[in-house]
């Protein structure tokens, strides 16, 4: 049997200035359950300029692809790469300092055996940990890391270990600063024991409660995409069939949202996999990312000029609700099926509206007086006539939700 023949999965891992995180990450792929044999891993190093050149040389009992970008050219064009040099038809996506545990691979596998369109995401088991302590990291990362050490004993054992002394915040924060490189805190022992390591993550909320609140209608819920955050697995001829990633994302961006949501448009099945257990190594966050994110944010909506994208916006003008950002979808796709050729007008403005959230935020300013910024308000005769349109729709008694947000956009 042929080298290719073998591989059933690739684990696709791009990397920028990970290094050592992503050797614990690449430790905890050789601790799978799943037969080594069939599986290769393609780490793509985004011309780091750390030392993940190191990584060359590293010889697992998996199939081992390093490959060196020239240039920078971001997490989705690596992705991308990565994809071509995929020899496996399952292909998972995973960041290069994310540690799994040992049945990761297997769980993946075992759901594409059956559907073409799958896509397997993990559900609340997804949490975050300080494996090493780095230089960089901000004050308000060592507070954290501080304040976990006073709830998490195992944690706070692995520090007064490298600090050699319990520690005070002040004494850890000068401990950190006076740092040449990454200092580890979690060895690969304690990979080695999942129950030690599970015990020292720190589980996050967002996609708990995202989760929390699809749990019982996952699976026809409009807003189910939006749990496909980050980490999938896919068949790798799905993939291809939707075009990978989106490349044009600069700095951090919401590409992992993007191509969720191509593969739920594409009528992709996506499978939540509670057993699934995903840690992410904590490392200095980009001084750009939140720059980065704004304009990456309003990119994904120009991209995808409709309300099932679009709505994402509303988290910055009101309290996170997805219940009804699920209601306000549903209207909407209720009132476009009974009457397809009305209510245009309307139906743009809140895009438009929602549209200008972003834009506002981008360019440093509130996102508010969204009606004088579009120029809604200097045409007064369109503006009657959208509003002409909000008052049909209110009197049907359908669509409180569509015309609640639509106010709200309109009034603040």
């Amino acid at each position: 049997m042929s080298k290719n023949m073998e591989i059933e999965v690739t684990i696709i891992m791009p990397s920028y200035n990970r290094y050592p995180l992503n050797l614990l990450s690449l430790y905890a792929l050789e601790k799978q359950c799943f037969d080594l044999s069939k599986m290769e891993v393609i780490l793509i190093d985004d011309a780091s300029t750390d030392q993940t050149p190191k990584i060359k040389e590293y010889c697992p009992p998996y199939h081992f692809q390093y490959i060196r970008n020239s240039t920078n050219v971001g997490v989705a064009a690596s992705r991308n790469i990565g994809l071509r040099h995929a020899r496996g038809e399952i292909i998972i996506i995973l960041d290069a300092e994310t540690i799994v545990s040992p049945n990761y691979v297997t769980l993946n596998h075992q759901h594409h055996l059956t559907h073409e369109k799958s896509v397997v995401i993990a559900g609340s088991k997804r949490g975050r940990i300080y494996t090493f302590l780095s230089p960089d990291f901000t004050n308000n990362q060592i507070n954290a890391i501080y304040k976990w050490s006073e709830k998490n004993s195992l944690f706070n054992q692995r520090l007064i270990e490298v600090v050699s002394q319990e520690q005070t915040l002040s004494s850890l924060t000068t401990h950190i600063r006076l740092l040449q490189e990454p200092q580890q805190v979690v060895k690969r022992e304690d990979i080695d024991d999942i129950k030690n390591l599970c015990s020292m993550v720190k589980y996050r909320s967002y996609v708990h409660h995202l989760l929390k609140y699809l749990r019982e209608h996952f699976y026809s819920s409009p807003l189910r995409w939006m749990a496909c955050l980050g980490f999938l697995s896919i068949k790798r001829s799905f993939m291809e069939e939707v075009g990978g990633y989106e490349e044009n994302f600069n700095g951090w961006g919401p590409e992992d949202a993007e191509f969720a949501y191509r593969l739920y448009k594409a009528n992709a099945n996506f499978i939540i996999e509670d057993d699934l257990e995903t840690f992410h190594q904590e490392h200095p966050p980009s001084k750009t990312k939140e720059e980065d994110m704004n304009l990456n944010r309003l990119l994904f909506q120009l991209k995808h000029p409709v309300l099932d994208v679009s709505i994402r916006a509303l988290h910055s003008i009101h309290p996170t609700d997805y219940g009804l950002m699920e209601k306000i979808i549903l209207e909407h796709q209720s009132l476009t099926a009974s009457f397809p050729d009305e209510f245009h007008e309307f139906n743009q403005a809140i895009i438009t509206l929602l549209h200008q959230i972003r834009i506002n935020i981008a360019e440093n300013r509130p996102p508010v007086n969204l009606v004088q910024n579009t120029g809604f308000g200097d045409d007064s005769i369109a503006m009657e006539r959208i509003l002409i349109e909000r008052d049909h729709i209110q009197s049907c008694g359908k669509y409180n939700h569509l015309v609640w947000l639509f106010d709200k956009l309109s009034t603040i």
